[in-house]
């Protein structure tokens, strides 16, 4: 981008709802060329990619929240949006303050349940507590079962598996394959399927678990977990991996026409929502047609980025396109499977490439701050 839509956007006002990945990539390419305002409820960013490994290793769960402050300064503010009102350009917080924008970015995100995400606008030492507490309970447990056969419930049974091999992990799913993404090879589903089988976890496959509602989500009982095929299996914690509704508190009435059924924004090519030109969307709770992944969601951060300035400067807004499959899928530090369009490599390119690291280092870089060793 050349240097006058910079210059356009320094008097602009850019808020950005939600401070995941997403909206963390846009407010890092635009901090310091316009009055941005980054809004989160919580302190920190979350790296849930590392969520789940926080629940098998001591001392991870605190490096899984990367500060704001230390990289946005007084851009950030900690509070969560009720409410946007588009005709007068500005958002509403829960304490009753507004904010104006000349741009909004929305990118709250997905809802998805303890451990893989959190929830909430909690400090981050209440949220390090409740990762702690789960490592103690799988560590108490002999019987665990996951259920959930997607990618965060077969990422779970890998990280139990991994770092404690003599306990009994099974996880349970509804569908009769592993791994949600119709763009999947055989290949890859057969590969997390043996590694998962090399680390003893139990599969459960083609049955639903009935009584889920039952079932104590914070480990503090034993239960029985039934299914529509009579299968009853026995557990000493049970780890719910399934669901991830979009988080559309902040938009779902003032923005209702402009939502699918599940709650998603409708985008056109530039990300705008349509019937807009100064409100964008991206990431998990956009409808554009891509997975909802971490990669995604940064990715169009920078698109949307780049469009602001080109608006600033009068220049032709740049079109979102649909990635190629990729999906790294760790089983343990130690293992996992990669696709990236129709190839498909093993444990040691899924180690190297994520596995081992989980992007730890990577994202407190981006977040411009050291990664705590």
């Amino acid at each position: 981008m050349g240097g006058s839509s910079s210059v356009e956007l320094q008097t602009k006002r850019v808020v950005i709802i939600g401070g995941g990945y997403g909206g963390v990539a846009v407010a890092n390419k635009l901090l310091g060329k316009c009055q941005l305002t980054l809004i989160d409820p919580k302190e920190a960013l979350h790296h849930c990619i590392a969520a789940l490994r926080a629940c098998t290793e001591d001392g991870l769960s605190e490096k899984t929240f990367i500060p704001y402050e230390p990289t946005f300064g007084e851009s950030f503010k900690r509070g969560t949006v009720v409410s946007i009102d588009v005709k007068s350009k500005k958002v509403l917080l829960s304490g009753g303050e507004s904010i104006f924008y000349d741009y909004l970015i929305i990118a709250t995100g997905s809802q998805g349940p303890f451990p893989g995400n959190v929830e909430g606008g909690e400090d981050t030492d209440v949220y390090v507590a409740q990762y702690i507490a789960m490592l103690q309970k799988v560590k108490s447990a002999s019987e665990i079962v996951v259920i959930g056969g997607g990618a965060v419930g077969l990422e779970m049974a890998g990280e139990i598996a991994t770092d404690f091999p003599h306990k009994s992990v099974t996880v349970v799913h509804s569908r009769d394959y592993l791994v949600e993404g119709v763009e999947l090879r055989p290949k890859f589903r057969e590969g997390v399927r043996k590694q998962l089988a090399a680390k003893g976890v139990k599969l459960v496959l083609g049955e639903k678990v009935t009584n889920i509602d039952d079932i104590p989500r914070d480990g503090s009982s034993k239960c029985t977990l039934k299914t529509n095929k009579g299968t009853e299996i026995e557990a000493d914690l049970a780890i719910v991996c399934i669901g991830q509704p979009c988080n559309s508190s902040a938009y779902a009435t003032s923005l209702e026409t402009n939502t699918t059924e599940r709650g998603y924004l409708r985008v056109n090519d530039h990300l705008q929502v349509e019937g807009f030109t100064d409100v964008f969307a991206l990431g998990d709770c956009s409808e554009s047609g891509s997975p909802k992944m971490a990669y995604v969601a940064g990715q169009q951060g920078e698109l949307v980025a780049a469009n602001i300035l080109s608006i600033a400067g009068g220049k032709r807004l740049k079109k979102w396109k649909k990635p190629g499959p990729m999906m790294v899928l760790p089983i343990g530090r130690d293992g996992g499977m990669f696709q990236a369009g129709p190839v498909v490599l093993g444990s040691f390119f899924a180690r190297k490439i994520k596995s081992e690291h989980l992007f730890l280092p990577k994202f407190w870089g981006e977040m411009k701050q050291k990664f705590p060793k």
